[in-house]
């Protein structure tokens, strides 16, 4: 049979047998490091680090998660912000002849911008744009 004839049995490779001492695989190997370490080097972890703060998507409910200026777990606060939707809303009904109809926009939280704030550190976690 010829090698590679479908129903003949693969054998392995034929590696050097050594008791004791491991084998490295075939190939070429990375050489070794000579040389001094960095300057600087102590031996041990890395103590600096970029941290990196995701801040979730919220809603336009107060909702609870970690601020990531004071670390601690809080319950947001909501304050509601006139934004684009609610412009696109008074220039439509505007256009459409409804002058007075439009600034109703103002006037209904749901078609305003809703800004999360934090209860601890009263500083502003994320804005939840309509639009």
């Amino acid at each position: 049979m010829e090698k590679g004839d479908p129903g003949q049995e693969s054998s392995p490779p034929d590696y050097p047998m050594t008791y004791g001492a491991a084998v490295p695989p075939p190939g070429p190997q990375p050489a070794p490091y000579v040389g001094s370490p960095p300057v600087g080097y102590q031996g041990g972890p890395s103590t600096t680090g970029t941290h990196v703060v995701v801040v979730p998507s919220l809603p336009d409910i107060p909702t609870q998660t970690k601020c990531p200026h004071c670390r601690e777990t809080v319950v947001t606060e909501t304050h509601y912000k006139p934004g684009l939707m609610t412009w696109a809303i008074c220039g439509g009904l505007s256009l459409i002849g409804c002058i007075p109809c439009g600034f109703i926009a103002f006037c209904v939280d749901a078609c305003k911008d809703v800004e999360h704030h934090c209860t601890n550190c009263r500083r502003l976690i994320h804005i939840h744009k309509r639009i």
